[in-house]
């Protein structure tokens, strides 16, 4: 798979998108990387929980939509799952980045292999004089806002550790006696205990910053996992008995 491309004009004047509800292109990420936005929305349908980036201190928040991995239990078909989405699977087929680790200047970048893609039907991405089409700056306008999300994530990430909040926690789940034991190591969840015994002023620090409801929704989400343990029991069942020898 290539890598996403700059947005150019005289690249991809022709191109057109269309919008689609089909997240197929997910389906073996069973971590979904999220945003301070998710946290109000996506609570309610699956466990947020927080893991390390790479061999780093630093934290990302993720949805967890399986517990297999290389599995999203949302994102097996072009149905999808669930009546909220993460604000990241409204972007493709675009990406920004910084122009430079140092640099705040933005750029547009085009997954070229997207399905999303074509000249025949969608969208245009530029209009008949080659200047953005207003549809395209709609998009962009929402990739900035994204952008400025995940610096705000970023930053929350940050506050949490600096406080000692986020504690490793190992899950073992197993839906039924006769169903697989997962055991997922590498998630960190708010420590609670931690969280009460903050002094008065670290405590009003976290309201001031806006992150109490985000913490305690990241708390109610958890009551999730039982609803996607339930769908890993069942998706295994059914992995199961496609696997099984017919019946001569």
């Amino acid at each position: 798979m290539s890598s996403p491309q700059p947005l150019r004009k005289d690249k991809h004047a022709k191109l057109k998108v269309t919008e689609s509800g089909d997240y197929t292109r997910y389906k073996e990420n069973h971590l979904v990387p999220i945003v301070i936005q998710d946290f109000f929305t996506l609570a309610a349908e699956f466990p947020l929980v927080f893991v390390k980036i790479g061999k780093t201190d630093e934290f990302v928040p993720v949805a967890l939509m399986g517990l297999r991995e290389g599995q999203n239990l949302y994102c097996q078909a072009e149905e999808y799952k669930a009546g909220v989405i993460p604000v990241s699977f409204g972007n493709s087929p675009f990406s920004i980045a910084r122009v430079d680790e140092t640099s705040d200047q933005l750029i547009v970048l085009l997954n070229e292999e997207s399905p999303l893609l074509s000249e025949e039907k969608g969208e245009p991405l530029f209009d008949e004089k080659g200047e953005r089409s207003a549809y395209l700056e709609k998009r962009i306008e929402s990739l900035i806002k994204v952008a400025e999300q995940t610096r705000n994530t970023q930053e929350m990430c940050k506050r949490l550790t600096e406080k000692k909040l986020l504690a490793t926690q190992k899950l073992e789940l197993q839906h039924r006696p006769d169903a697989t034991r997962y055991n997922i190591e590498g998630i960190y969840v708010i420590n609670e205990t931690a969280l009460n015994e903050l002094s008065d002023e670290a405590y009003l620090d976290l309201r001031k910053m806006g992150l109490l409801p985000i913490i305690y929704a990241h708390l109610t989400s958890l009551q999730q996992l039982r609803r996607v343990s339930e769908m890993q029991y069942q998706a295994d069942k059914v992995a199961k008995a496609a696997e099984a020898p017919a019946a001569s």
